[in-house]
């Protein structure tokens, strides 16, 4: 049923013209991909560190636990499963189970909807209404995306958004409880190595393609895990330094703490721009994935703590 209904929507595409290609492409990669990953710095930096470190946790860990449960499973694309499925663009050389785009938006725009009752998200009952409204629809669309461009199947973004609603609620429980907070960042260390170590070490069935390529880049894959471990031990070691030692006031939605989030974001970008060469530098010393697991451990160092730093030295609060 699940080909049944990616190939229905593949006629659907191609009898329409594509007319609602690009903005099904605009949703899949520059929103969910893009734009949302601005959101929990905007919070973080600018309106609450609590809030923003809830969006930010929470987007690690989904983003890390999609790329685990890939590894997992080991589910091919939709179109390797049936040459019918003909994907719009280029096609991904990862597993497809379950949806890593769902992972990102919905702990985002999910996070959202649960902080609109916050008084920093000026709450009103149409403030509220409005995000709860916008929140659940943006996270259906990105989902219909992934299924209409051809790159999942329904069970790998609906799996995404159960397994997005759980890590958000784990979180929000981890977070209610600050008197543990040591306890789980201990726990949420040993489960990135422990994670790391399962895909390093776990051995994988490779199938090639009529063309003699594999149809999976699985090496490729177990870097991207390590990216993600990468990041979410820079989240968490850099929450534990600035709680201890820079203890930072968000900065405002004022001109100077808006300035200070997009250069911020801006370094942070630059950053990133150069992840390839900084894996690079890093290889000779602590081999290619060490590199992966550092950059993305800096990156985000960075974000939880370093610039809070500066944000704290320019406000003088």
């Amino acid at each position: 049923m699940d080909i049944e209904y990616l190939l229905w929507l593949q006629n659907l595409r191609d009898s329409c013209g594509e007319i609602l290609t690009p903005f099904m492409v605009w949703l899949s990669d520059d929103f969910a991909e893009g734009v949302l990953l601005i959101v929990p710095f905007i919070v973080y930096w600018c309106m609450s560190k609590r809030g923003g470190m809830f969006l930010l946790l929470s987007m690690g860990i989904s983003q890390f636990l999609a790329n685990v449960i890939k590894m997992t499973f080991c589910v091919y694309r939709p179109f390797i499963r049936d040459p019918r499925v003909i994907p719009y663009g280029h096609k991904s050389s990862s597993y497809s189970f379950p949806s890593g785009h769902t992972m990102t938006a919905a702990p985002i725009l999910g996070g959202l909807a649960s902080l609109s009752h916050e008084e920093y998200m000026h709450p009103s009952r149409i403030n509220i209404f409005l995000t709860w409204l916008l929140c659940p629809v943006m996270i259906l669309a990105v989902m219909f995306s992934r299924n209409y461009l051809g790159a999942h199947t329904p069970q790998d973004v609906i799996a995404g958004l159960i397994l997005s609603v759980i890590v958000l609620y784990v979180v929000n429980v981890m977070m209610s409880h600050p008197e543990h907070e040591n306890t789980f960042a201990l726990l949420g260390i040993l489960s990135v190595i422990a994670g790391l170590a399962y895909v390093s070490l776990k051995p994988y069935h490779v199938d090639f393609g009529a063309n003699g390529k594999p149809l999976v880049n699985v090496p490729k894959m177990i870097s991207g895990v390590y990216y993600y471990g990468g990041s979410l031990a820079g989240i968490i070691a850099g929450r534990l330094i600035e709680r201890k030692y820079i203890r930072f006031t968000p900065a405002g939605l004022s001109v100077k703490g808006i300035i200070l989030a997009a250069v911020g974001y801006g370094i942070f970008r630059f950053i990133y721009s150069m992840e390839s060469y900084s894996v690079k530098f890093f290889a000779p010393f602590i081999t290619e994935l060490g590199g992966c697991f550092v950059i993305d451990f800096l990156m985000m160092i960075f974000v939880a703590a370093l610039w809070p730093f500066v944000i704290k030295k320019v406000c003088g609060k």
